[in-house]
């Protein structure tokens, strides 16, 4: 009870600072007001967590809903998922000719992280940085490190390695799955301006290098736990090619695909 209590009052108090009705928040959240009622009121019992984070987004405020606690088991299953993903598109690369540096760290100037596969064309002088996720949680977060890599990356290869790239590209590797279909769908004009390639161009400018690539790449899922049900002779890269003002090689008009 007692951290009903806190949540109720944190929601009311965030409420009257925006200067909000009970309906404008439900408004805004997509429930009833008596949804917003009951969780002022700390009647939390028979809420739904897409009802609580949709009244946070509502009112612009970090969920009222997440999982804090940490399980061995589960943090074990999710690193063998990414290293199983990371060595999956490592020998797609690496058969297609490409030299490899899987878990690239990096540190300047206060600025850490690490490329999940990094890979260099030598012919073509294309730096590929990949970004491998078996589950996206914060999808603006995502693209903001990715930018951040691409940025920070390339200077420090071109001191350690000596490459000088030609071009610097970007791919987000997930396993395909109908959750990440639908997600790619919802946020479809994010995606089309941050990562507009798809999975058969993906394929064909990693094996042929050509131009600049910021796309998409679905790899198989070893551990398929997905719920979603796919139309009988659909694939996940069939479906997302398939929209208006994409042809079999990538987006109509768009050069080097």
């Amino acid at each position: 009870m007692g951290d009903d209590v806190q949540v109720d009052r944190m929601v009311r108090d965030v409420r009257l600072a925006h200067n909000l009705r009970q309906e404008d928040v439900a408004a805004r959240a997509g429930v009833s007001r008596e949804t917003v009622s009951r969780l002022e009121r700390g009647l939390l019992d028979w809420m739904t967590v897409g009802s609580l984070r949709a009244v946070s987004r509502g009112m612009q405020m970090p969920s009222i809903v997440s999982v804090g606690w940490r399980n061995p088991e589960v943090e074990r299953l999710r690193d063998m998922r990414h290293a199983e993903l990371v060595e999956a598109a490592a020998r797609v690369l690496t058969e297609f000719g490409w030299e490899m540096i899987p878990e690239y760290t990096f540190s300047q100037y206060g600025e850490r992280g690490a490329v999940d596969c990094l890979a260099w064309h030598s012919a073509s002088r294309a730096l590929l940085i990949g970004e491998i996720k078996t589950r996206i949680w914060d999808l603006k977060e995502m693209l903001s490190t990715l930018d951040r890599k691409r940025r920070i990356v390339p200077g420090l290869l071109r001191r350690e390695r000596g490459w000088r790239a030609h071009s610097v590209d970007v791919v987000l590797a997930m396993p395909e799955k109908s959750t990440h279909r639908h997600l790619i769908e919802r946020h479809s004009a994010t995606f089309e301006g941050a990562l507009p390639d798809r999975q058969i161009e993906v394929r064909r400018w990693l094996e042929k290098p050509s131009g600049d690539l910021r796309g998409i790449w679905f790899l198989p899922d070893s551990h398929r736990t997905d719920t979603g049900k796919r139309p009988r002779g659909t694939t996940a890269s069939s479906r997302l090619e398939s929209r208006p003002g994409r042809g079999p090689d990538g987006p109509v008009g768009r050069p080097g695909g």
